[in-house]
């Protein structure tokens, strides 16, 4: 009878230990869970059902542009990005956690929500957002995990939010921080009053895309000390000031401003 309960223990582990190992060699090498592939200069995409290859290579090219705006930025990287939705592979990524519309992962991108290319658009359960803004973010992220090494950009271990958020932001609003009718000083006083009426941590970072505070607030630390202050980010990764000392900075600042 002992033998027989030791066997059956044995072969329950070897199936953990099996399926364990599979569900790490999925979640590292997904490209086997898609039926379809297009590279294009950078990129590798893998999806399954039909799209506007045409309308997703001018997204992507245009996600290429601003990301050559960081200095994080090598020629030699090349994104695979996911379009997950509908695709057993994204249950298996909400392992590491449910709730973004797209994630980076070990070198990889999944846009884990359906997109609308026509419209530049991924719709996410509370509101829609830019696709381009969003795989340009998720790209910073790939680019923050090749340059600083995946150990330092990681669940477990990465810079305070606001530094690891901000940039991937700042990079990926680009073509608002740079129009006519754009000013950073605005854009803080708009989102401390949007902070301190949020109920649930939430904001609306731009028109009809709502995010956790965190990100607005570290777009906005990390625009004003590599715009105003010179930073560059690596600079940044390295000051010792903790987030409220930056902040109550660039809350002084603007009342200079004014």
């Amino acid at each position: 009878m002992k033998k027989i309960i030791k066997k059956t223990i044995a072969s329950l582990v070897l199936i953990l230990i099996v399926f364990i190992s599979g569900l790490i060699t999925l979640m590292c090498f997904p490209q086997t869970l898609f039926a379809n592939k297009i590279e294009h200069q950078k990129f590798r995409i893998y999806y399954d059902n039909e799209i506007d290859k045409d309308g997703l290579i001018n997204i992507l090219d245009h996600a290429y542009q601003l990301i050559e705006h960081s200095e994080l930025h090598d020629t030699n990287f090349v994104f695979n990005i996911f379009l997950a939705h509908n695709n057993f592979f994204n249950t298996i990524e909400d392992l590491q956690g449910k709730g973004p519309i797209a994630r980076a992962t070990a070198g990889y991108i999944t846009v884990k929500y359906p997109i609308d290319i026509k419209n530049n658009l991924i719709k996410g359960l509370r509101s829609s957002a830019n696709l381009t803004e969003i795989i340009v973010h998720e790209m910073v992220h790939n680019l923050q995990g090749n340059r600083y090494g995946l150990l330092s950009f990681s669940p477990i271990k990465h810079p305070p939010m606001w530094k690891l958020e901000g940039y991937p932001e700042y990079i990926s609003r680009q073509n608002m921080l740079k129009s006519s009718d754009y000013s950073l000083r605005f854009e803080i006083d708009r989102y401390v009053e949007l902070e301190k009426n949020s109920k649930d941590g939430f904001v609306e970072v731009v028109k009809g895309h709502y995010m956790p505070a965190y990100y607005c607030k570290g777009r906005l630390m990390v625009e004003y000390l590599m715009d105003i202050k010179g930073f560059t980010y690596d600079e940044i990764l390295k000051d010792s000031r903790t987030e409220i000392e930056v902040f109550e900075e660039l809350v002084n600042w603007v009342k200079v401003q004014k």
